[in-house]
């Protein structure tokens, strides 16, 4: 599947529109306690892109989503700055939410709660994770302890979440809960609600070591809420699979979005070892420098084909939940090498927050556990790797 011409010019006016627009309020001072850009400065950044036709790019003006592989081209430019996905409204989790209500909404849910989020009127948050001392679902959904249960035309939802990325201040809220009683789809349920709501009780929003997102990563707490029944997302029991739907690609564009941060870094790394003398010559002549600057330029590349080979099997209609798994390893610790590289290239000036490069660097190694630590996806994968063994021990002889 190619790559439209409308995606292409799509890219080069988001790049355009970072570079020349966002970037120089990288420097706002529009910032909460923890360091992330305030509404204010959301709101009036996103108001420009609509301005200059960038607000929501990856979705086409009668509602029709870019392919994946046209997505990555306009993500990764969005991803320029850290400010970047949010001027355009191709930040997470938004994006993710976006794109599970069109693929599963009704259109009365899609008209009430998705129209808001792709016109940029809104931030969205989505509760799935629980804490790990509660023993509710991290790394492992089936552990969900947060419950559903139907009353009269309401559902009534209980329990506890965390790290939910962007809830303070986000109007839309994706709810995930386990119904008793039934069974398909392992009886997860997921709802639609208008936020604030008074029986979600916020209990803390840690300082993490990221700082990109305005809502930070909360933890919560759900007393008695009361959902109706037409506010449920697609079928009762299908909540997993519809988990699915959303993470696969999800994933894939947090690889996106976080490679443009990492070629706007190397950006800065090579500028300052190409300006900067030491002991009678410019850094990139120093091998010890130019070879980390070498070495970026070929995890870039890699990057951008794990992306593009995830990008076309997703494109095919499949889950793509093995090929997700193994882009966000690929890419998240070829970032992770990619932004330490810029940092020790620049030395002092890399720790200090006169460029974005430390930022960069902080919220890669954040990337590397959000959306599943590196480890889970390896063994992911391994359990596959034996199942396909196993497979294959039954009907032929082994290499041996």
């Amino acid at each position: 599947m190619t790559i439209s011409q409308y995606a292409l010019d799509m890219a080069d006016k988001v790049e355009a529109f970072v570079r020349e627009v966002v970037i120089p309020h990288e420097a706002d001072p529009r910032r909460d306690h923890h360091g992330a850009p305030t509404d204010e400065l959301v709101a009036e950044l996103k108001g420009k892109a609509r301005e200059a036709g960038v607000l929501t790019p990856h979705i086409r003006e009668d509602g029709s989503h870019l392919t994946q592989r046209e997505t990555a081209v306009v993500l990764i430019r969005s991803g320029l700055s850290p400010l970047g996905p949010l001027a355009c409204n191709t930040n997470a989790p938004d994006e993710g939410n976006m794109y599970l209500m069109a693929k599963v909404g009704s259109p009365e849910l899609k008209a009430r709660f998705l129209d808001p989020l792709v016109s940029g009127q809104g931030r969205s948050a989505f509760l799935m994770t629980e804490p790990a001392g509660w023993q509710g679902a991290g790394s492992d959904p089936s552990m969900m302890k947060t419950t559903c249960a139907p009353d009269g035309n309401h559902w009534v939802v209980n329990g506890r979440k965390t790290f939910i990325t962007g809830y303070e201040g986000a109007r839309v809220g994706i709810v995930m809960a386990k119904a008793e009683g039934i069974e398909q789809g392992g009886g997860a349920c997921m709802f639609l609600i208008d936020l604030p709501d008074p029986a979600i009780r916020i209990e803390e929003i840690p300082n993490t070591i990221d700082n990109s997102m305005p809502g930070s990563h909360a933890t919560l707490t759900i007393d008695n809420l009361r959902i109706p029944a037409d506010q449920m997302l697609g079928e009762a029991g299908e909540g997993f699979k519809y988990a699915q739907v959303r993470l696969s690609p999800a994933r894939l564009s947090h690889c996106m979005r976080w490679l443009g941060a990492c070629i706007r870094a190397n950006e800065i790394a090579t500028d300052y070892a190409c300006r900067r003398e030491a002991f009678g010559k410019v850094l990139i002549e120093h091998e010890g420098v130019g070879f980390m600057l070498a070495d970026n330029k070929i995890l870039i590349k890699q990057c951008e084909l794990m992306i593009d080979w995830c990008a076309s099997v997703l494109d095919t209609g499949s889950l793509g939940t093995v090929e997700s798994s193994m882009a966000k390893v690929s890419v998240s610790e070829a970032l992770m090498k990619i932004a330490d590289n810029c940092v020790q290239v620049m030395g002092g000036l890399g720790v200090t927050d006169k460029t974005i490069v430390e930022q960069v660097f902080r919220e890669i190694r954040a990337f590397r556990i959000y959306d599943g630590p590196t480890e889970v996806h390896k063994w992911s994968l391994a359990k596959k790797i034996k199942r396909e063994w196993k497979e294959a021990a039954q009907t032929a002889k082994g290499p041996w």
